[in-house]
Parts: C-alpha cells; structure tokens; sequence
C-alpha cells in the first residue's frame, strides 16, 4: 500500500499500521470484510476517545451541583463506575464523582 492509498494525514499511525497488517494477513478480504475490520478498531478508539473526554470534562467542574429535588447544595458521595450505552450501542465505563444530597437524600452522576 502506498502513501496515496492510505489517508495517513488524517488517520492516526497505530491505527493505519494495524490496519495495513490486517490487510496482509487477509489477502483476499471482501469489502465488506475490510469495513468490518476498520469499524471494529474505530469503535475501539471512539470508545477510549468518548471515555477519556467524558471523565476530563467532569474535572473541570469541581463546584457542587444542586439537587434537583429540593434545590440544596450537594455533597460528594465517593466516586462510582458507571456503564453507559453510547448512541453507537457501545458500553463506556467511567468512573465519576456520585453527590448526595444531605437534606432529601437523592444521588446523581452529573450530565457530561
């Protein structure tokens, strides 16, 4: 495969070279089989790309949220996993800040 045959500015390296030897191993893969292969190693790195943006988000927030029960101040309540189903039907676990509320008792994960 040469440098016109593989969108190298917009692919990253480690994925291009992974798919470059999934190519030689399978000589005689259908079309559908090679876009089977490449959505399989981008649903990998969507997932890591989704889990890694979803938990910087939620450290950029520090101040307590609100509950939406009774409008008092929250409290941390430890850090929880969560598994989460993404629009692409993938699982994301992120591991998040849980709060509580001391005056009704409600917990919530923030949105993000």
């Amino acid at each position: 495969m040469d440098e016109k045959q593989t969108p190298s500015h917009k692919v990253p390296d480690e994925l291009a070279d992974k798919m470059k030897l999934w190519r030689q191993a399978n000589p005689k893969a259908t079309l559908t089989e090679i876009e089977e292969a490449v959505e399989a190693e981008l649903a990998k790195v969507r997932n890591e790309l989704v889990t890694a943006l979803a938990q910087a988000g939620e450290e950029s927030d520090p101040e307590a949220p609100h509950c939406p029960q009774c409008g008092q101040t929250m409290v941390k309540n430890g850090r929880k996993r969560r598994q989460l189903k993404s629009k692409e039907g993938q699982t994301v676990q992120l591991e998040r800040q849980q709060w509580r509320c001391l005056g009704c008792g409600t917990t919530i994960f923030p949105p993000g």
